[in-house]
């Protein structure tokens, strides 16, 4: 799909504000895909993104801190305000999406989520009867690794044509990495949209349940293994494997047979299994 353009002003060749817009990229593309010309707007003092909307009005998307300050890191920010807005009426002021922590209510669960705000704004444009919201809302499951002595690995599931069976399966990925001696540090639950911290150790595992079209490439990517035991990371080691296995079955090799097997089934939830997380 093609993006919206640039803005058109000459600070798209400032220097702070080009950082800045690729500061908050994972955000500001999404938003370009749906033809919404997305710009860093810091003239009053406080940084925040806006979007045009094709009716002349436009999308202030902030914190939920008390003046909606982008901060200067996308992973500092723990909320997000969406309100629709006029140049030509300040008066008009529409808040569309609030994810300022409150337990009570949905998005005041999905703290600085992606998932979700996309979501409010393509149901908004839908009310508003205005083109861009995208024909899916696929979901994938995302896996990211920490470990202080190895590379940083990431894996994702395939997209599934909705977040609820994405969100089946974040499900039996955390409880495989519990089942396998990690404890959850952290969890952000907005059903179905998730995101887990499990830790053991000096390794560091997050478990995302996210919009597909966030994920870079949309497909899955190799990463590190992490695990004591090696195992297949490959459609062709697990086909090679197999196949010494039925080998070993063949010359009578217990040893052969036990290893062989050990290697198949060890680490089920490895992100760097075959199929990109758990085999399922």
């Amino acid at each position: 799909m093609r993006l919206a353009p640039l803005p058109d002003h000459t600070r798209t060749t400032d220097p702070a504000w080009k950082a800045k817009f690729d500061l908050y990229e994972p955000l500001i593309t999404p938003l370009r895909r749906r033809g919404l010309v997305t710009d860093i707007d810091d003239r009053s003092g406080t940084t925040t993104i806006h979007a045009k909307l094709p009716d002349g009005t436009h999308l202030t998307i902030g914190t939920g801190t008390d003046d909606g300050h982008l901060p200067a890191s996308l992973d500092s920010v723990t909320s997000w305000v969406v309100t629709r807005e006029s140049d030509d009426n300040p008066t008009f002021q529409h808040e569309i999406y609030n994810s300022t922590p409150d337990p009570d209510t949905l998005h005041g669960r999905a703290g600085a989520l992606l998932a979700p705000l996309l979501l409010a704004i393509d149901a908004a444009l839908t009310t508003w009867g205005m083109p861009g919201r995208p024909e899916n809302h696929r979901a994938v499951v995302t896996v990211t690794t920490v470990h202080e002595a190895d590379p940083a690995g990431f894996a994702t599931t395939p997209a599934f044509p909705t977040a609820m069976i994405a969100a089946r399966h974040h499900t039996d990925i955390v409880a495989g990495l519990t089942g396998d001696g990690l404890t959850v540090a952290h969890e952000i639950t907005a059903w179905p949209w998730r995101a887990h911290v499990l830790v053991r150790g000096d390794r560091v595992q997050i478990v995302h349940t996210t919009l597909a079209e966030l994920v870079p490439g949309h497909r899955p990517v190799p990463v590190h293994c992490f695990c004591r035991f090696a195992h297949p990371q490959t459609p062709e080691e697990d086909q090679q494997l197999h196949a010494e296995v039925q080998e070993a079955l063949r010359l009578g090799d217990a040893t052969g047979v036990y290893v062989g097997m050990f290697r198949l089934l060890t680490a089920p939830n490895c992100p760097a299994r075959p199929k990109g997380t758990a085999r399922v």
